[in-house]
């Protein structure tokens, strides 16, 4: 019996180490309460945040707006018509696959001049670099979908507080402790 249990303990500390990282991911809420929209700073909205590979941005908007990815030149100059994707269901959600600069704006003639455009420096796993709203262009990494629903969070911020985690860190170190449980249940089973 108590090796039973043990061999349960184990398998469920390893099922917790296994699911950990992709429960860290991290939803951003582009604008938080405000949403995608006319009138937010998106420079300011950036700042202090750390966009890391596996995190997503969920945009939420009204009709009459559009989320489209565009390369840096694009997105430096407002321009419409070439975008990479593009997508107008009032609930568009990215997930951040690669580390890189992302690019988006409204398409709406006029829109991104007026601040309806977002820029993400996308660090990699590990990597503690802050978050820029200037850079050059790399290559967008989103596939044939411009709308795609991330699994891994379910709960974005609408507070306005952000709720972010730096997980490489959080998730080295619940690695080693949970590695080191099931090792120490193993042994004593």
């Amino acid at each position: 019996m108590a090796g039973t249990g043990a061999a349960i303990v184990g398998m469920f500390l390893v099922l917790s180490m296994v699911m950990m990282p992709s429960c860290l991911a991290t939803v951003y809420t582009v604008g938080d309460s405000s949403g995608w929209t006319s009138g937010v700073d998106y420079s300011t909205w950036t700042s202090g945040k750390t966009f890391a590979v596996g995190d997503s941005l969920a945009f939420n908007y009204g009709s009459g707006h559009t989320v489209d990815e565009v390369s840096g030149s694009d997105y430096k100059t407002c321009t419409v018509g070439n975008s990479i994707t593009s997508d107008s269901s009032g609930a568009t959600t990215i997930p951040l696959k690669a580390a890189g600069t992302r690019y988006f704006i409204c398409a709406v003639v006029g829109h991104c001049g007026m601040g309806m455009k977002l820029s993400v420096n996308v660090v990699g796993s590990g990597s503690t670099a802050a978050p820029s709203t200037k850079g050059s262009p790399s290559p967008a990494t989103s596939g044939s979908n411009s709308t795609v629903t991330s699994p891994a969070v379910t709960t974005p911020s609408s507070t306005g507080v952000d709720n972010s985690l730096s997980t490489s860190p959080v998730v080295a170190l619940w690695s080693i402790c949970v590695t080191w449980v099931a090792i120490c249940v193993l042994i004593l089973s």
